[in-house]
């Protein structure tokens, strides 16, 4: 099964794409705003599917990364990338 990974950073995140997948899925979204080590105070917080499509098409720096259960959406600041 090919399971959806994309990412800003590294050029992959096709937002078109991306869309489609999650609005044809069954699985719920979850989303983190910055590094998991860095202890974020959102951390893989249930969303909408409304909600994961409106990031989708609106945070510059996103990735996605489809797993078993979840599509996870992690969003960045700008300031995370320095």
């Amino acid at each position: 099964m090919n399971m959806l990974k994309m990412s800003f950073y590294d050029g992959t995140l096709d937002r078109a794409k991306a869309k489609t997948v999650i609005e044809n899925s069954d699985k719920p979204c979850v989303y983190t705003y910055g590094f998991a080590y860095k202890s974020p105070t959102t951390y893989r917080k249930p969303i909408a599917k409304i909600e994961a499509l409106a990031k989708v098409e609106k945070e510059s720096y996103l990735d996605i990364t489809e797993e078993e259960a979840v599509f996870h959406l992690n969003g960045y600041s700008g300031n995370d990338m320095w």
